[in-house]
């Protein structure tokens, strides 16, 4: 466990954001915490637990080979990811028991990303720890798993001492690299890193961060809408239906011809057409991450993209004025990239 702090600038919400989205090509993958005052180490460990299994139940069935094939929540379908969870587990470091109940939980639950109570098997918070780790680790095709935990500010004596020992005891349960982001605590040592220098010309640009909307946050799976995202998901499946989608890419990255700019991470793409389309969710309304946009979106159009932004609400209230927007811009680039080839 190890507290992170900059070198010659300040590592906040800002800064982590820029550093892991995209997630790098390289290393593990990496979620976010944002730490709550606990009373006991048992509460703080319980809060992160039932977090990272949402997580698990949400990324199915991108950690378990073949799963995509299950029906679904039948009692066949939970028999069956059971099959599959044993299978994977045979000769890997995976614990079978606790990988076939959570597949078998998970496929109950694939539709609607919430975790409900489990009435099968409980398992102790050691063996969650550990499983949760790798379940997590293996949605994202990577080896091993960071949690970055944004320290409250002004924490009391005894809260610092519950979150040192809770994450100590989690890095060494679960063998996640366990990252403190913020105010200085007692007992850990800090790490400085030196902010790459397109990270840091961007951050000193933006307000002040503000603090986390959501306890834990995780990346989108590349090639696909995040399984998190009523939104995306609600997009997509409309696409699906129509002949003029093709081509589309989801949550890929881009990197901008800037050579100081960041990578960009698009919500859903057109490469050929040079049409990005950017999904906001509420965070996108504070201060930081508005200007953050506005930035990529002059690097994107510098680069020759138009981006196309529609709110939530926008999706989910009319969804088809979304879509004839969408098709009507792809459906003239295209024209006049055809009649250009002429």
């Amino acid at each position: 466990m190890l507290r992170i702090a900059g070198v010659d600038s300040s590592i906040d919400a800002n800064v982590m954001e820029l550093l892991l989205d995209p997630l790098p090509e390289t290393g593990p993958a990496v979620v976010t915490y944002a730490a709550a005052e606990c009373d006991s180490v048992p509460e703080l460990v319980g809060s992160i637990l039932r977090e990272l299994e949402t997580l698990a139940v949400g990324l199915f069935p991108a950690w378990l080979p073949e799963g995509e094939k299950l029906d679904g929540p039948g009692g066949a379908g939970m028999a069956a990811a059971r099959v599959l969870a044993m299978r994977m587990a045979t000769g890997a470091r995976h614990f079978g028991p606790f990988l076939a109940e959570l597949a078998a939980h998970a496929i109950q639950h694939r539709d609607s990303f919430t975790l409900r109570p489990t009435r099968g098997r409980a398992f102790p918070a050691e063996v969650r720890a550990a499983g949760l780790a790798r379940v997590v680790a293996a949605a994202y095709r990577r080896h091993e798993v960071a949690l970055v935990v944004y320290v409250p500010e002004k924490l009391s004596s005894h809260g610092e001492t519950v979150l040192v020992a809770g994450c100590e005891w989690l890095a060494h349960q679960s063998g996640m690299g366990v990252w403190l982001v913020g105010p200085e605590v007692r007992r850990v040592e800090t790490v400085h890193l030196k902010v790459p220098k397109a990270v840091a010309l961007l951050a000193a640009g933006l307000p002040p961060s503000e603090p986390p909307a959501a306890v834990l946050r995780w990346p989108p799976l590349r090639g696909e809408p995040a399984r998190y995202s009523e939104v995306e998901q609600a997009v997509e499946k409309a696409l699906l239906e129509c002949p003029w989608a093709h081509g589309r890419e989801w949550n890929q990255t881009y990197p901008s011809n800037d050579a100081l700019f960041v990578t960009i991470r698009t919500d859903l793409m057109w490469a050929h057409e040079k049409c990005v389309v950017e999904l906001d969710g509420p965070e996108h309304l504070t201060a930081a991450k508005a200007e953050m946009d506005r930035l990529r979106d002059r690097h994107l159009d510098r680069d020759g993209f138009t981006v196309l932004r529609f709110t939530n609400e926008q999706v989910l209230d009319d969804l088809p004025a979304v879509l004839r927007r969408i098709k009507k811009f792809l459906l003239g680039r295209r024209l006049g990239l055809s009649e250009g080839a002429v």
